[in-house]
This record gives C-alpha cells, structure tokens and sequence, in this order.
C-alpha cells in the first residue's frame, strides 16, 4: 500500500483524454512546428539573428495538446513571451551576476504574467534566454522583442489557428464557437446541461478560497459539473430511451392551418407547443405560444389576452406557416434520456419532436416528460 501511495504522488493520473485526440495532437504539434520553422526561416533568419526560439516548442504542446486550457489562449501566449522578454532583457541589462539576474528574469516574470492574466509556462524560458543565452542575443538588446520573439508568436498564433479550428475541428480560442456547432451563434461557449444549484460567482469565489492555480476556467467547470451530473442521472435512468416516455398520440396541425384554429387546439388539449406536418407526416416546422406571441405588435398590447385578440381580429388569419419555428430539432426514437437533457439545454427548448429516419413523426417528448422520468411525482414542482 506504502508503494503504491508513493508511485501514485510521482505518477498522478493526467486529464483523461480519447487516443483520437491524443493522435490529432501529435500530428497538429508536427504540422505547426513544421509550418513555423519554414516561415521562420524565409522571413526572420539571418547571419546573426536565431530564427526560432526552442521555447515555441513548448508553446506548440500547449496551443496543440491542450487548446481549451487558460494557458493556452491568445493572449496568454502572446503577452507571456513578451513580457518575459522584456523582463528577461532588463534584467541582463541592468544586473551584471548572471545567477541573479536568471532568478530575477524568471520570477518576475511569473509575477507579471499572474497580474497581467498571461500565464504561460514556456515565457519563463523565453526570458531565462535573453540571460544566458550569447553575445549574439545580448548584443540585440530591446530589439529580441521584435525579432524573433514577436515574429516567432505571430507565425505560430496564425499556425495554431489554423490548424486548430480549420483542420482539426476544435474551438480556438476557447471562448468563441464555431460556426455550425450550436443553433446560438453568439454564445461564448455551451452551458452547463443540466440546472445547478449554483452560479458563476459561486464558483469564482470557490476557486479564489484555493488560492492556486488551476488549469481551467470557471465556464468549463460548470459544464463538466452538469455532465458529471448527467451520467449519474443515467446510471438510474437505466439505459432508457426517448422511446420509453415520449406520446405517442400528438397533436399536430397542418402549415395552412389558420392561427385561430391552431390556438383553440392548445387551449382544448392543455398543450404548450404543437408540430407542423406535411401531408406525409414529416414535421416541418414547430409552433409554441412564444411563436404567436413573435406575431403580434407588442407596442399596441399590453397583455396576453389583448395580444391575441390583436391576431383574431385581422381581416386575415395568419397561417400556422406564418409564425412556426423552423428548421425543426427533432430525435430518434433510441435517443438515451441523457442525451436528450443536452439537447433541451443546449437548444432552450421545451418540445422535443421524435421522427423516423425519413422526418415522419411518430411521438412528442416534453421538458416535463424528462423531470418525470428523472423526479417522478416531483416533476411538476421542479418544471
């Protein structure tokens, strides 16, 4: 037991990560050390003058093995080899001991990174450099800033961006989204899946009572929190499917449907939403009460009821078409009830169509039907 106490504190486990991931890594790190080193070389070699600091090799295992974490943003990147060369400079400038001048380059440097907010491990090198490195670097004085430094952070940047969200498929940097990954465009990043009994400040004030640093930001601990959640909510799910709970008998309306027809459904079956079918059964589109009330003019209505009857009284109903929400977010039958969370969440949705392969609807599944299979007769106080 002794042993193995000891071997598990100089081996601790790292970030549990898939052998795709750890593959495309690998192959990303080649590529941009490649694609930099052959830009380096055209652009800033000289007879004097390094064309590549070693230390954008540990810049690459950062904005290529590890993306998403805070210290391998942009800025992070970019302002930790800056300032570190700028520290590093003035401390071989201004202190003639080397040993000293090596320690004040570096710690100061981790301290200007910390209250600057550009933590970024490979500047301690980049600043270690500009001391003990020969007269040829020494002699470039403020100038190594520019050439290589800046030039070596501007063509790895481009690279790793590159590389990152056009041929990888990843997210950098970590807070933008890509487009095609999420039906919200202008979200930072994806929410937690699940509703916590916390908030951000909650969670900020947490990790400041650590008083450490942690690699990884507040937004991606909630959303591993929510995950985390989920999969012990599957573990009492018991492999159940969207199948298991969803209605069989829908309500549905046709795109020619006129709005009053439409409202006086919802009213008679107690329904929020109702999907749109084409003459095939295929769901073509979906209609909630936020849909009507998109359809009125909110300048001439002061309340729900005025609103409608705003709708009814036009010489011209509407149509369901008009006002239906499209294109539709729908699922499988064999969806697990985990997944399903992720797309309510993800979507801010409350109605959840489930079709065939071919688009033909066969059952509905509601926000509530999920809290029902997860709270039971609890359900309704939590919705």
């Amino acid at each position: 037991m002794q042993k193995t106490g000891i071997f598990s504190r100089l081996f601790p486990q790292q970030a549990i990560v898939t052998h795709r991931e750890k593959l495309l890594s690998g192959l990303g790190g080649i590529l941009a050390i490649f694609l930099t080193t052959l830009l380096a070389q055209r652009y800033i070699g000289g007879a004097t003058l390094p064309f590549m600091l070693a230390s954008m090799g540990a810049s690459t295992v950062l904005l290529l093995g590890a993306p998403h974490s805070p210290l391998s943003q942009p800025w992070a990147f970019a302002g930790g080899h800056l300032v570190s060369a700028f520290i590093g400079i003035a401390c071989a400038t201004t202190i003639p001991n080397v040993s000293l001048a090596a320690g004040l380059s570096v710690g100061l440097s981790i301290g200007a990174m910390y209250y600057l907010r550009c933590l970024h491990p490979p500047g301690g090198a980049t600043a270690l450099l500009t001391v003990i490195g020969d007269q040829e670097i020494h002699s470039l004085g403020f100038h190594f800033m520019l050439m290589p430094v800046l030039a070596n952070v501007v063509i790895l940047l481009g690279v790793a961006l590159l590389i990152n969200n056009l041929i990888l498929g990843r997210r950098y940097p970590a807070n933008i989204a890509l487009p095609g990954k999420t039906d919200r465009p202008h979200r930072a990043s994806k929410p937690s899946p699940v509703k916590l009994s916390f908030d951000r400040e909650d969670l900020v004030v947490a990790l400041r009572e650590m008083d450490g640093y942690i690699d990884v930001n507040s937004e991606d601990l909630t959303r591993i929190y929510g995950l985390a959640t989920l999969h012990a909510h599957q573990r009492g799910f018991g492999g159940m499917s969207l199948g298991d709970i969803m209605t069989h008998d829908v309500v549905t309306v046709k795109a020619e449907t006129d709005l009053r027809t439409l409202w006086a459904l919802m009213k008679k079956h107690g329904i929020r939403g109702v999907p749109v079918t084409d003459q095939h059964d295929r769901v073509v589109g979906m209609v909630t009460i936020v849909d009507f009330l998109h359809a009125v003019d909110w300048r001439i209505c002061e309340s729900l009821i005025h609103r409608l009857k705003e709708i009814f009284r036009r010489k011209s109903i509407p149509t369901t078409g008009r006002i239906m929400s499209t294109p539709v977010i729908s699922a499988r039958v064999d969806t697990p009830l985990t997944e399903a969370f992720l797309t309510f969440s993800e979507n801010g949705i409350n109605h959840l169509p489930i079709t065939e392969t071919d688009g033909r609807l066969i059952g509905i599944v509601t926000r509530l039907d999920l809290l029902s299979a997860l709270y039971g007769d609890r359900a309704n106080q939590l919705a």
